[in-house]
């Protein structure tokens, strides 16, 4: 089954979740028969972030279920308007020989209301990048605030070092890694396209949800350009501490960087082959 618009794609996902969910309670009460319905829903509840059966008290969720939503809420919102601070740019670009630069936005506010903004950097930045970055290389590494630019700050130490490490150790080779402030998946394309690299990871902090505001996402493409589409992407998402580590993200994004490389496509076409 496939559905190729976001919507479709939205409601797909919603369903898959719902069949698993399902299956996983299903299994566990048959694996549960002797114990008291209560202990079934517990163990069922620790399995998963998902709010479930919370309870109520009269018509509304306990006190306690509705005060955690609004704190994971909040959490989120602040996620969606934070911005990667000067500090952090600062001692992460110095660490890892990273060149900074801004999409055409001028603004956190302009970003959110004009997303096509975010996907393109303007001509002098490039010229900056072309002048300041080796071109020609295999892989380039892009950082990318995003939706949650606390999920870059969170999890960004960690998982680059494990990717860089991981390239070289496979003789691939890089260019240094580009830090971007408001950019969306996209600018990842336009910039290795300008640099002439044969594949992209763009480690972008995801949009948050009510479970994590600290997930981080890594977009793969092969032979990005400013003519990539969605589908074009292979995607790692969730990287967070309660997620997928950091570190254990890294190591697997870089064999399905090697495995891309030697397959030549990204995306569905990748999907095609397994």
């Amino acid at each position: 089954m496939q559905l190729h618009t976001r919507k479709g794609t939205i409601v797909y996902r919603m369903l898959l979740a719902l069949v698993i969910l399902s299956d996983a309670f299903d299994r566990l009460c048959m694996s549960s028969e002797s114990k008291p319905k209560s202990e079934v829903m517990e163990d069922f509840s620790s399995s998963t972030p998902a709010r479930i059966a919370v309870g109520r008290a009269g018509t509304r969720p306990p006190t306690s279920v509705w005060l955690k939503f609004r704190v994971d809420h909040a959490l989120a919102r602040d996620a969606v308007i934070s911005e990667l601070s000067d500090q952090f740019i600062d001692n992460f670009a110095v660490a890892n020989d990273s060149f900074c630069v801004q999409s055409s936005v001028a603004s956190k506010e302009e970003f959110i209301q004009f997303p096509p903004r975010g996907k393109i950097v303007d001509t002098s930045a490039l010229e900056k990048l072309k002048s300041h970055c080796s071109s020609g290389n295999e892989v380039q590494i892009v950082i990318s605030d995003g939706l949650s630019a606390k999920a870059v700050e969170k999890n960004a130490g960690d998982l680059l070092p494990m990717i860089v490490d991981g390239l070289s150790m496979n003789n691939i080779s890089q260019g240094k890694p580009i830090v971007v402030r408001f950019g969306r998946v996209a600018i990842a394309d336009q910039i290795a396209f300008a640099l002439q690299a044969r594949l992209v990871i763009n480690l972008i902090g995801e949009r948050p949800g009510l479970s994590s505001a600290e997930g981080l996402s890594a977009y793969i493409t092969y032979n990005p350009s400013p003519k990539t589409i969605s589908s074009d992407r292979t995607v790692v998402s969730n990287i967070h501490s309660r997620g997928t580590p950091a570190v254990e993200a890294g190591a697997y994004i870089v064999r399905l960087v090697k495995t891309i490389l030697e397959r030549k496509v990204s995306g569905v076409e990748l999907q095609k082959l397994s």
